[in-house]
C-alpha cells in the first residue's frame, strides 16, 4: 500500500494536481496534513477514486477537518496532525511523546514546510515538507509512505522539480 502525503498547499494546487495526475493511479490514498484543508477537499472532488485523509492546520479557519486523525492500515497505526499543537517548530519531542501515547507506528505532520523522514525509537516521524511553499530546501517536496505486506514501513521524500521530474531525497 502506498500513500501520497502532502501538506501546506496554502491555496496553490498546481504542483499537487500534477503529482496526482502522474502518480495518483499508483496510490492507495492521499494524506493532506493541513494548511489548507480546503485544498484537500477540492482535490478530493477532482480525484473521487482516491480516499483522502485530511487534518486541519493552524491556517484552516472554519474548517470542519479534525485537528488529528488516526488510521489503521495494513496492521499499522498512523497518527496525523498538522503539528502546530505539538509545537514542532521548537522540537519534535512533544510530537514524538504524543505519538507514543497514541501507540503509533508512524506520526505524520506538516506545519514547518521542511521535510523530515526519521525513525525515532520505534516510531517513524514523517513530514512531507510543502508541495507549494518549501522552507529550508530548494524545491517543493511531497512524501510517499509505503506499508509493505510484511509490515515494514518506508517513507520517501520526493522533490518536485517540474512537471516532468521528481527526485527522491536521501
Amino acid at each position: 500500500m502506498k500513500l501520497l502525503v502532502i501538506s501546506d498547499t496554502h491555496g496553490y494546487l498546481s504542483n499537487a494536481r500534477d503529482v496526482l495526475n502522474r502518480i495518483g493511479k499508483y496510490m492507495s490514498g492521499v494524506i493532506h496534513l493541513g494548511d489548507h484543508s480546503y485544498d484537500a477537499e477540492d482535490l478530493k472532488t477532482e480525484y473521487p477514486d482516491l480516499p483522502f485523509y485530511i487534518v486541519r492546520g493552524n491556517n484552516d479557519f472554519g474548517s470542519k477537518a479534525p485537528n488529528t486523525a488516526t488510521l489503521s492500515l495494513n496492521g499499522k497505526k498512523l497518527v496525523l496532525t498538522h503539528g502546530h499543537l505539538q509545537q514542532v517548530y521548537w522540537s519534535y519531542d512533544s510530537l514524538y511523546y504524543w505519538a507514543e501515547e497514541q501507540g503509533a507506528d508512524v506520526v505524520l505532520f506538516g506545519h514547518t514546510h521542511r521535510p523530515v523522514n526519521d525513525n525515532k525509537g520505534r516510531i517513524l516521524v514523517f513530514n512531507p515538507g510543502s508541495i507549494s511553499m518549501p522552507r529550508g530546501v530548494p524545491q517543493p517536496t511531497f512524501g510517499i509512505l509505503e506499508i509493505a505486506k510484511n509490515g515494514m514501513i518506508y517513507g520517501s521524500i520526493m522533490e518536485y522539480i517540474d512537471s516532468q521530474t521528481f527526485l527522491r531525497k536521501a
